[in-house]
């Protein structure tokens, strides 16, 4: 079950629309429910809330939030590329 704080880091690791975003990670990685059809949001939102427990979503949820800070981290090393490139020229 995800505690308070971890919802927390997940939202602040996701930013905006983070239902929207594990929602397109859960489609994109093909976990579905067991009829096969895409986790609903509302869903999303109970186990990302702490209202139900499901260790597969709850999972995912962690490794999408995971591969977007990796993201954020490498946007930040390109950016720093630039911003010290340019300050070893002038």
């Amino acid at each position: 079950m995800i505690t308070t704080d971890e919802r927390t880091a997940i939202i602040k690791a996701l930013g905006s629309k983070p239902l929207k975003q594990i929602h397109t990670y859960l489609y994109e990685s093909k976990i579905f429910n067991k009829n096969q059809q895409p986790y609903s949001k509302t869903f999303i939102s109970y186990i990302l809330s702490g209202e139900r427990e499901n260790e597969r979503i709850e999972n995912a949820i962690f490794a999408c939030a995971h591969l977007k800070i990796l993201q954020k981290e490498k946007q930040q090393e390109l950016r720093n590329k630039v911003v010290f490139s340019n300050r070893t020229k002038n």
